[in-house]
């Protein structure tokens, strides 16, 4: 009788065994398939979370690294005063194949003679010694490339804007609101007092353009400044300032941010210079999704490694119920890789059947799974405290939410990996048990049964 009728005709005969297999099979399959699907959803979902933020990459001074590094030295006892972001240690990320546009900030609180400053509704409070910084100059290299202006919420009215083409000249932007009050218009000049720590290379700007802001002043406990005043935002060219505060590289794609930080490590910069992707917020955005992401990983190999085992030992206790058979078998000549093969397919036929039940239950399950998962972790998260020398040293945990779902479907490459996974628990559960049966000759089988 051919081997695989055999099989199907064993299989009939069985159906209490076939039917544990069966089982076993179908728990087997949903919990790898939900270890897979949980994977490639959990990473679809830090690939969404970047996207959300963006790619704008912000170099700027580590305060604390900087400090240990002074430390080092001998003179630890001396003053030190934090040093700015050097140009040329800038420009060293510009030609970066990565990069869609860069922008170089510094921003510095200002006196401006003769000029009355947009009070806040609600009304405003001065800055000084002499309360008379009521402005803030923003050097920038490129207006148009900030934030706000790709935002919308800044637009040029009026006359041109600060650019690449502007660097080095003193000229300036001011606001509509603030040109209205002034009687103001492109062409005029404008003339600096005091600047709060801040050297300038002029103290006479001459109006190039005017912006409106659809920005809104923020406010501490219900007090406000003047200075932060959208309306007394005063922009001009970095070079007017004879430092920088920090540079913004926005690149084509936020899936390069690691790359573009790899290629910026290789061009020598100052080990207290830091390339900022809002990293803080990201972690805390995916910390629950990578942890379950990892735990995935782990129910897949801990759940491969038990379906194997559990199969394994009930197909040994299967076979050694089938001594007779097999010892008959062997004794008229049956060949011994065809009743290998006779229990393979058994195995494997339940195995398609488990595969095939998992596809209608395995999407459910998994995202079943995932869903009590993820909350687990982020009520997790919920309940951590926040880490005071953080909260001290002016770097707080950002205020942000986690991502709070996974969408779990199975995809193509899901079906080949448990299909495989399948196969693989099959054989292994099937070939090593039948072994321990199958070296011996049909006498010794026959002998052993009895």
């Amino acid at each position: 009788m051919n081997f695989i009728k055999r099989s199907f005709l064993s299989l009939q005969s069985r159906k209490g065994k076939s039917l544990i297999l069966l089982a076993i099979f179908l728990v087997v399959t949903n919990l790898v398939f939900a270890g897979f699907t949980i994977q490639s959803a959990s990473s679809k979902a830090t690939d969404l979370a970047r996207q959300q933020l963006g790619a704008d990459i912000n170099l700027r001074i580590d305060i604390n690294k900087y400090l240990e590094e002074q430390n080092s030295n001998q003179n630890a006892n001396e003053a030190r005063k934090v040093p700015s972001i050097e140009k040329k240690e800038a420009d060293k990320l510009k030609n970066s194949k990565y990069l869609d546009r860069y922008n170089y900030l510094k921003s510095a609180i200002a006196e401006l003679k003769e000029l009355h400053n947009v009070e806040p509704s609600g009304g405003a409070q001065s800055f000084g010694p002499n309360n008379n910084l009521n402005f803030t100059l923003q050097g920038v290299r490129d207006f148009f490339s900030l934030e706000a202006a790709q935002d919308k919420k800044l637009k040029l009215i009026e006359g041109e804007g600060i650019t690449s083409k502007t660097i080095g000249k003193n000229v300036a932007m001011i606001e509509k609101k603030l040109a209205e009050k002034n009687n103001l218009k492109v062409g005029d000049k404008l003339q600096i007092g005091e600047v709060m720590d801040e050297e300038l290379t002029t103290k006479e700007l001459e109006i190039i353009g005017i912006y409106e802001s659809k920005e809104e002043a923020p406010s501490f406990g219900g007090q406000s400044f003047a200075l932060l005043e959208p309306a007394n935002q005063i922009y001009l060219p970095y070079s007017v300032m004879t430092s920088l505060e920090n540079a913004i590289y926005s690149l084509k794609d936020p899936k390069d941010i690691d790359a573009f930080k790899e290629e910026a490590k290789k061009l020598g910069l100052p080990a207290y210079y830091e390339l900022d992707a809002q990293d803080n917020v990201y972690k805390q955005m995916i910390g629950p999704i990578e942890n379950i992401a990892s735990f995935s990983k782990t129910i897949v190999i801990m759940v491969s490694i038990a379906g194997a085992t559990i199969l394994g030992l009930i197909i040994m206790l299967s076979i050694k119920e089938r001594r007779k058979e097999i010892g008959i078998l062997l004794s008229i000549g049956e060949k011994k890789w065809k009743l290998m093969g006779q229990l393979l397919v058994e195995v494997l036929c339940i195995a398609v059947l488990a595969f095939g039940l998992s596809l209608a239950t395995g999407e459910k399950v998994s995202q079943k799974v995932g869903d009590n998962l993820l909350s687990s972790e982020i009520a997790k998260n919920e309940d951590k405290p926040e880490d005071p020398i953080a909260k001290l040293s002016g770097n707080p945990a950002a205020d942000v939410d986690p991502v709070d779902n996974i969408d779990v479907s199975i995809s193509t490459e899901d079906l080949g990996k448990v299909g495989g996974i399948g196969l693989g628990i099959a054989m292994l559960g099937t070939i090593l048990p039948a072994l321990s049966i199958l070296r011996l000759n049909p006498k010794q089988i026959l002998l052993k049964d009895e």
